[in-house]
This record gives structure tokens, sequence and C-alpha cells, in this order.
């Protein structure tokens, strides 16, 4: 089934945009919600850049028309020996004639122009593949980055509302005289640096927005504000078999076939330019009519083997055969390199993510929570909560981090073989 992965997926693109292309001019009316699903599916009707991808397909869909079609038949209509002057009568001298003529290409050139054309059709569907697989991954990291945004926004939030509930606690303290008025002011002072790491969290969550907005096609943003990307930053461990996915980076991954794709065309066009320095036949039939006489002639123009024979454009060809070549086994090279990096950086967001699940997370908020405990109860100061907060917050936001990291590593392995992981 995921053999079939890349060509269901094409094919399905396809058809959205086909079925998109007459709105293309309206504007995306975006739900206030939107998921990975919902945001892959406008990014698959929308997408200028899989859009110009697309009509590469039809271009050489024409190529297909033109390859098919037949050299036109010539008509010749001719006068010979009209009499200028001289005794010799009229009917005795004048030729009238019509020849019609009909080309022939020696060496199956039609066959081989309609395989040309078949060729670019494929090279066009790989192309569109490769731009999709790219761009369904900025898609995804993207999203998932407006995720984390989010996420980080919402804890800095939090902490906000925690040191709210501290200052309001300690303006208290201050009434009731336990308290210098230098202390509360630290606190107040605190309590704006929240305020403003909260505004650049929500900032930076609206960029993201406005990033993913973008990407799918839209170009208005007003509704930025209150769009809810909804999606979470958990961890779920996925199995991966690092040699399949080498072999299947060899075969299913949409650069290896641009370039597998490139090699058959070119092999096809050498072909056909061997086929050309054949040349053509030209067979004609005719009638003529010789003073009072009607007659009949017929006869065939072949090339003769002297001269040009193409060897200008065979031997373009060939080197043009043996580049392709040499780019298909730098496109599987690259594609075992980059499945080798993404593995490796997967292993590495996965060691993270483990590291933070495994107590850091649950140590940070004890420490933050025994903190504070102190504090209220005189034994500790107010620097100490501060450090123990923002330890706190960074150990949280880093795990968060870490977690975009896994997601990515995952996305990029996807792209990097061309098969999708499941999660």
């Amino acid at each position: 089934m995921k053999n079939h992965y890349r060509k269901i997926t094409t094919l399905i693109l396809i058809s959205c945009l086909s079925a998109a292309a007459l709105a293309q001019a309206a504007t995306l009316q975006t739900t206030d919600a939107l998921t990975i699903e919902t945001a892959t599916e406008q990014f698959l009707k929308r997408n200028l850049a899989l859009e110009a991808a697309r009509l590469e397909i039809n271009v050489a869909e024409a190529e297909k028309i033109a390859a098919r079609l037949r050299p036109r038949p010539g008509l010749t209509i001719s006068a010979e020996n009209l009499r200028f002057a001289g005794e010799t009568p009229f009917n005795r001298l004048q030729e009238t004639g019509a020849t019609v003529t009909q080309s022939f290409a020696l060496g199956k050139q039609r066959s081989l122009k309609i395989e040309v054309a078949e060729r670019s059709v494929a090279l066009a569907e790989a192309q569109l593949t490769s731009v999709l697989s790219q761009r369904l991954f900025e898609l995804k990291r993207a999203f998932y980055e407006a995720i984390l945004a989010r996420t980080i926004l919402n804890l800095e939030q939090e902490n906000r509302d925690n040191f709210a509930e501290l200052l309001r606690f300690n303006t208290a303290r201050f009434q009731e005289g336990f308290i210098s008025e230098s202390e509360l002011i630290k606190v107040k002072l605190e309590r704006i640096k929240f305020d403003s790491i909260v505004s650049n969290a929500s900032l930076v969550l609206r960029q993201a927005k406005i990033r993913l907005l973008e990407m799918i096609g839209e170009r208005e943003f007003a509704q930025t504000e209150k769009l809810d990307v909804r999606g979470a930053l958990d961890f779920r461990e996925v199995l991966i078999d690092f040699e399949d996915l080498r072999q299947k980076a060899l075969t299913n991954r949409a650069d290896v076939k641009v370039a597998e794709s490139e090699a058959a065309r070119a092999e096809t066009i050498l072909r056909l330019e061997r086929a050309r320095g054949k040349g053509e036949i030209t067979p004609y039939v005719g009638y003529k009519r010789v003073g009072e006489d009607n007659t009949m002639l017929a006869g065939v123009t072949v090339p003769l083997p002297f001269g040009n024979r193409n060897q200008g454009a065979i031997a373009r060809a060939e080197a043009e055969q043996r580049i392709v070549e040499t780019n298909v086994r730098s496109a599987r090279n690259r594609a075992l390199a980059d499945v080798e990096s993404a593995y490796r950086a997967y292993e590495t967001a996965r060691e993270q993510v483990r590291a933070f699940e495994s107590g850091i997370l649950k140590q940070a908020d004890e420490s933050r929570d025994i903190t504070l405990f102190a504090y209220q109860e005189g034994a500790a100061e107010l620097i100490t909560l501060i450090d123990a907060q923002r330890t706190r917050a960074e150990v949280r936001a880093n795990s968060y981090k870490a977690l975009l990291d896994y997601y990515t590593s995952l996305f990029r392995l996807e792209l990097a073989t061309g098969t999708e992981i499941k999660r």
C-alpha cells in the first residue's frame, strides 16, 4: 500500500487543484479552528507553488498531442512549357499538373516522439510530487511551530498568573507589616517583566499563524487573532527500521524519482535523435496533362547517406544522457545521506524527549513548589523563588522545543524517504 502512496497523493492533489482552479481568485475562508488535516486540505487546494507545478503537467500533456500528429501533406499545382513565342501549337507543348506529397519519418520517429512526450509527462508528475513532498514538510513544520508558540504562550501566561498570586500575597503581607515596601516593589517589577514576556510570546504565536496561513494560500490575515491551531506536542515513540528506510528512500524518494524520470527521458531522446539521423522519405503521386494527353506520375524522394545525419544532436543527446545518469547516482547517494542525517537527528531528539519525560519536568515543578512554600513561610529569599520559577519555565520550554525537534525529525525522515511514518 505504501508503495503507491506517492502516486495516490499525486492524483488526489491534481484533482483537488483542478477543482479549486475556478475559485483561485476568491479569499480563503478559514474556519476558526485549524487542525493539521484541514491545513493540509487547504494547502493542497490553494498553494501557488503546487499550482505552478501542476501546470507543468499540462504543458507536457500538450507535447503528447503534438507528438501524435502526422506531417501535413502537400499539394503542388504546376504549369510548364507555357508558350511565349514560336510555331509549336499550344496544345502540343503545354504541361499542367497536380502532385500530392506526404513525408514519412524513418526509424519509428513518430512513436519515439510520443514516448518522449510520455516521459515528459512522467517527469512533470515526479517534479510535482517532489514539490508536494517538500511543501508538505514545510507545512507540517510550520503547523507544529504554531503549536509550540501557543504552548509557550500558555506557559508564560501561567507563570504570569502565578506571579500575580504572589503579588497579591505580598501586598497583603505588606499591609500587615510583615515585609518592607522595597520587597513589594521588587515583586511588582518582576510582575511587569512577566507581562513583557507574555506579550512577546503572543507576538511569536501571531507570526507563526501568519506564516501558516500564508502557506495554505491565505491572502487576508484578519482572522489570525481568533484562529485556533488545534493540536498537541505529546511524545509518542515510533519504532523505525533504519535499513528499511534506506531501501524506501531509493524506491520512493521524490527527487530520486525525478532523476530517474529525467534519465528515462534522456535515453528516449537519444533514440529519437538517432532515428532522425535516418531522415524521411517523401512519396508523391500526381496528375499531369501534356498537350492533349492525360498522364499520371508517381515517385519517391529518399535521403542519401551523405552530409548532415543529425550528428550534432546525437552527440548532444549522448552527453545529456551521461549527465542525467550521473544525476541519478548523485540523487541516490544524497537520499542515503539524508536518511542517515535525519535518522541521527531523530535519535538525538528522541533521547532528549526521553530525558525530560524521565523526571526532569517533575523535579523542576517540585523545586518551584518547595521554594514557593519556603518563601511564603519566610524561609527563602525572593531572588531564590524567582530563580526557581525561571528554571521551571526554561525546563518546560526546552521540553516543548525538544518535542518540536522530535516531530520535525520524523517529518524530515518522511521527506528523506518519500514514505509516510505512522505515529
